[in-house]
């Protein structure tokens, strides 16, 4: 597939790659904002999204897609996901996982497996149809386009996790950052009101919960605040 959402991938993508390239080893073991996970499992977390996203994936599920990329979003993280244990909740799934593929791997080996998760993700991209239709564990079918759009969040907001630990400037490239705001927009129900004032970073960090909303911001909000987070 080629489109506006795989394009900006590939730059939120690099820009990524190009982060963790510039930390120095003792970054890996700085706490992050994600409960649980230090620098080190942010970064495995990106190699595993980016070695699934033309892997496991990527594979043709029968039938027609059931959601888009808004509602990728719509799953409860505290309910169970569907095909693991029913006690443990849908965010406890992931963060496990996530801590288990770091598998005592250091600083250079992270780096390196990253590099070449990108590089082979955003080469396989363009051999999947945009139309193919897809089933992520845990959440409905959908299609590959529609997938491959929503990891544009992913692969920002998580860009902006790594650099507010190693005390870098938070930012997410300017085209992966506006199909990010138009999901967004999409769990809100409607655009955030222009007088609310925020970036597209701080739209970004309040949708997804990693920052709190200030009184003024609920107060420009109106009864739309009651909806934040929008995701976590």
């Amino acid at each position: 597939m080629d489109s506006p959402e795989s394009d900006a991938l590939a730059a939120q993508v690099h820009e990524l790659v190009e982060l963790v390239d510039s930390l120095a080893d003792a970054d890996h073991t700085r706490p992050s904002r994600c409960p649980g996970w230090a620098v080190a499992e942010l970064v495995a977390h990106c190699e595993g999204m980016l070695v699934r996203l033309v892997g496991a994936n990527a594979e043709p599920y029968p039938g027609p897609p059931a959601i888009d990329r808004v509602g990728y979003y719509r799953y409860d993280p505290d309910g169970p996901r569907e095909g693991e244990d029913p006690s443990v909740t849908f965010s406890e799934v992931i963060r496990d996982r996530v801590i288990d593929e770091v598998a005592g791997r250091g600083p250079a080996e992270l780096r390196h497996a990253l590099r070449n998760a990108a590089h082979a993700a955003l080469t396989g991209i363009e051999l999947v149809p945009a139309d193919r239709v897809i089933k992520r564990s845990g959440h409905p079918s959908m299609t590959f386009g529609e997938f491959v759009a929503s990891r544009n969040l992913e692969f920002g907001v998580h860009t902006l996790d790594i650099a507010h630990a190693c005390g870098r400037p938070e930012k997410v490239n300017a085209a992966s950052a506006k199909i990010t705001v138009e999901i967004l927009d999409g769990l809100l129900g409607a655009p955030v009101p222009d007088a609310v004032g925020w970036s597209a970073v701080e739209y970004i960090l309040a949708g997804t919960g990693r920052i709190p909303l200030t009184t003024e911001d609920r107060r420009r909000l109106g009864a739309s605040a009651e909806k934040f987070p929008l995701l976590r």
